[in-house]
């Protein structure tokens, strides 16, 4: 890359953090989501032809993007919640993105004559929530914390699982020859692997924190944790996001009571909140600037029937997979309502979709489904959310409180 092309590159940059400063100082205003903001900021932008935008390329996403996220939230989890629903959080992240993918999958089959493959593989990119979409928007929604947590633990891990899916079916879309054994043994690489590597990195982590005491070496540390655990699983065909996640717990709830001193705790936190921010917005202004409404116009029925489909299996799969979850005085119907409607999708479902390969069948469909499925969930169900809540006689959290917040060790 030349001077040019690097100067190039650091004014857009520039420009997409202002953009992003600007659109946050509005929505702070007129009491809109940011994220939301920024999709339709985005959107607007891209409609408008006015400047040349740079575009969301999948490999960027996913490696620059997706750890400081995925760490983020995961670093700053309240551990102890997160074992009170660990067995709703499993079953929605695991078993349920499976089924998911395949029930998603198998309707668009039904309905739309797809080829099984491609029906599937499109099953598999809008399976899991997104944790960008998921974190950023219910964590400011005053939930009781517990509910809060199964949330967004439930979006950090299902991304993995997606991710896994995606990439063990999508060379039977392509060639229409399954082979089970292959796909089996991709799937357990991918996760097994990913999480061993992932608690490896998170212990070795803790361990070094435990030595010394200097806020910025440990701000350091903990960088190199979120992006080498991502690097090293990826570098041996295992899942970067679930080791990035398993890392960043390991680190924020063991390496916390294991030597982190307060100040370096205050330091972290701070630290990957604004970390998380940055990619936070970054991504979401990209997304707005990526979609190609033209496309969802054309794409109409195909892309109504995947909503449809999307809405609908995330309904079932919520009411098959978890029980109350021990929210005191909220009732199991309402919990199962407030988390199908939470069932965000954003750039991570983006970024699978314009990754597909060339030869993929009915790849321009695919990728206007994904588009039109993400932005119904960001605007329509992100926007109608609050509502949602106040109609469930649900209250914001005093003092704007969070699942985030935890005393430092």
């Amino acid at each position: 890359m030349d001077q040019i092309a690097i100067q190039s590159v650091i004014e857009q940059f520039a420009w997409i953090l202002l953009g992003a400063a600007i659109i946050g100082m509005v929505a702070q205003r007129i009491g809109v989501s940011y994220e939301i903001a920024l999709v339709l900021a985005g959107l607007a932008v891209a409609q408008s032809d006015l400047i040349d935008l740079p575009r969301l390329d999948p490999g960027l996403l996913l490696l620059a993007f997706l750890p400081p996220l995925l760490f983020d939230a995961s670093f700053r989890l309240d551990a102890r919640e997160l074992r009170l629903v660990a067995r709703p959080v499993l079953m929605l992240a695991v078993p349920g993105v499976l089924i998911s993918a395949l029930a998603v999958g198998g309707l668009l089959w039904l309905i739309l004559d797809l080829p099984f493959g491609t029906a599937l593989l499109f099953g598999s990119i809008v399976a899991a929530t997104d944790p960008v979409a998921v974190v950023g928007i219910v964590k400011k929604l005053g939930l009781p914390p517990r509910l809060t947590v199964l949330a967004e633990a439930e979006s950090l891990i299902n991304d993995g699982m997606a991710i896994t899916i995606y990439t063990a079916v999508i060379g039977y879309a392509v060639s229409g020859h399954l082979d089970s054994f292959e796909i089996g043994r991709i799937f357990g690489q991918e996760v097994v692997v990913g999480l061993l590597i992932g608690a490896v990195v998170g212990f070795l982590g803790a361990r070094l924190t435990g030595q010394i005491d200097d806020p910025l070496i440990e701000m350091t540390l903990s960088t190199v944790l979120a992006y080498g655990s991502f690097l090293l699983a990826d570098s041996v065909h295992a899942s970067g996001p679930l080791a990035c996640v398993a890392t960043g717990l390991i680190h924020g709830s063991y390496g916390r009571a294991f030597g982190m001193s307060r100040r370096t705790s205050e330091h972290l936190d701070l630290l990957w909140e604004y970390l998380g921010f940055l990619a936070n917005a970054i991504v979401f202004l990209l997304v707005g600037f990526t979609v190609d409404l033209g496309e969802l116009v054309d794409e109409g029925w195909p892309v109504a029937v995947a909503i449809v489909a999307v809405v609908a299996v995330r309904a079932v799969v919520v009411r098959l997979m978890t029980r109350h979850a021990g929210v005191p005085g909220v009732p199991a119907w309402k919990e199962r309502l407030v988390l199908t409607w939470a069932g965000l999708r954003g750039a991570l479902t983006i970024a699978l979709a314009l990754g597909l390969p060339a030869a993929t069948p009915h790849r321009d469909q695919i990728i206007a489904m994904a588009f039109g499925v993400v932005l119904f969930t960001l605007i329509v169900q992100g926007l109608s959310l609050p509502a949602l809540l106040r109609g469930l006689g649900f209250r914001r959290a005093a003092h704007g409180a969070t699942a985030h917040s935890k005393a430092p060790s």
